[in-house]
């Protein structure tokens, strides 16, 4: 563990609590909150009107009220002095009705086991707690993300929760204090998510020491339309400035979902015969098949067994395709995806597009038609095109 002098501790705070801002500002630019009182203070009516403080009180849009602290380091006086203040900040404000003490998510495992020991004992009712959850940083976003949008169909949440978590990527990896956290291993520093970063660009495999800026974008105005008019594979573009002046590119496709499998690819069967083997009619034929019979049933066992070993040569194209973009109508490079990151709620998971197209075609991931994927149809578009869902991989 880093010995901190007194100033250094406290420098060490405002860090953290800087980062915290950070994160509700986040939260309030996808309208997840409407308010930010930061440094709250109050007191009782006959006494000293600021006695209690907290880091930041946030409003949501329906006027619900949650408290919201950050400390870093776990030590019984300052839980004890959290408590306190929080159990009389909701005794002089009835309308806020939960206390949350968040902890940066780059302590180390036995840090963090001590805030989730005293977690388990706040949510198992063993000890009396003003403080309703201890969090770390990625949590916390998820409480505030999931409260925000409770009253939201299961599509439009996911549909608005895949959107903005791409944001969140990228407000992620341009944060500057990540940067220089990650070239200069500052311990007092702290960082948003910082071990997301790290994640990331581990996988990039960088070299820290010629990094000077990294700047991200999950703009769809900035990443474009393909030639098509679909989406292209491409949700993050990250632009790493060397020191030499050299700008390198990294593109990510992202998936933010618990669900075992998702849709991750929908054309018509002339798109994928031109992709995969334009000359190769019999494939075509086939491919145009399925999408008129849609399933596997109707389409019979022997057209399967055919179009199971025309498939076979291209099986790497199709992947990279399907997964990455490649193959397809694209404007430009950068709408080909070389990365995918994977986060399930609690963890993020980064791969390059050469490590996910291997694991894909390993022998125990083989579904329909010796391929990775279940082939079907979208709702309502039997005939029109073929939608294939991948079993996620982390």
């Amino acid at each position: 563990m880093t010995q901190f002098s007194n100033s250094d501790k406290q420098e060490h705070g405002q860090n953290a609590k800087t980062a915290l801002e950070s994160i509700l500002l986040e939260c309030k630019n996808y309208a997840y909150i409407k308010e930010i009182i930061k440094d709250y203070r109050c007191g009782y009516a006959e006494y000293d009107n600021t006695q209690f403080y907290c880091n930041f009180v946030i409003i949501f849009q329906d006027d619900t009220k949650w408290i919201v602290n950050i400390t870093t380091s776990f030590r019984s006086d300052r839980l004890k002095g959290n408590q306190w203040d929080t159990y009389n900040i909701k005794e002089i404000d009835p309308s806020i009705s939960k206390s949350v003490l968040v902890y940066p998510d780059d302590l180390s495992y036995n840090d963090k086991d001590d805030f989730l020991a005293y977690k388990f004992k706040i949510l198992n009712k063993i000890h009396f707690s003003a403080i309703d959850d201890i969090v770390g940083q990625q949590e916390l976003f998820e409480l505030i993300e999931n409260y925000a949008n409770k009253n939201l169909s299961v599509g439009v949440k996911k549909d608005l929760q895949g959107n903005n978590f791409e944001s969140y990527i990228s407000s992620i990896l341009s944060n500057e204090k990540n940067l220089e956290k990650w070239k200069t291993s500052n311990p007092k520093l702290v960082g948003v998510h910082f071990d997301y970063f790290e994640k990331i660009l581990f996988c990039f495999n960088l070299d820290k020491g010629s990094v000077v800026k990294i700047e991200a974008t999950s703009d769809k105005k900035v990443i474009g339309n393909l030639q098509t008019s679909g989406s292209p594979k491409t949700d993050i573009i990250v632009t790493v400035t060397l020191e030499n002046g050299v700008k390198k590119h990294f593109t990510i496709s992202c998936k933010k979902t618990n669900a075992k499998s998702v849709s991750v690819h929908q054309y018509t069967a002339d798109a994928f015969a031109e992709v995969l083997d334009s000359e190769n009619e019999k494939l075509r034929t086939l491919l145009q098949k399925f999408q008129e019979n849609g399933n596997l049933r109707d389409f019979g066992d022997e057209n399967s067994i055919v179009l199971r070993n025309e498939l076979k040569p291209h099986l790497e194209k199709l992947v990279r395709w399907v997964i990455g973009g490649y193959g397809g109508k694209v404007q430009n490079q950068l709408q080909i995806a070389d990365y995918i990151l994977i986060s399930d709620e609690k963890e993020i998971y980064i791969h390059t597009l050469e490590e996910y197209t291997e694991m894909l075609l390993k022998p125990e991931n083989a579904s329909h038609f010796g391929t990775p994927f279940q082939w079907t149809f979208a709702s309502g578009r039997k005939g029109k095109d073929i939608q294939l869902k991948c079993k996620i991989l982390k």
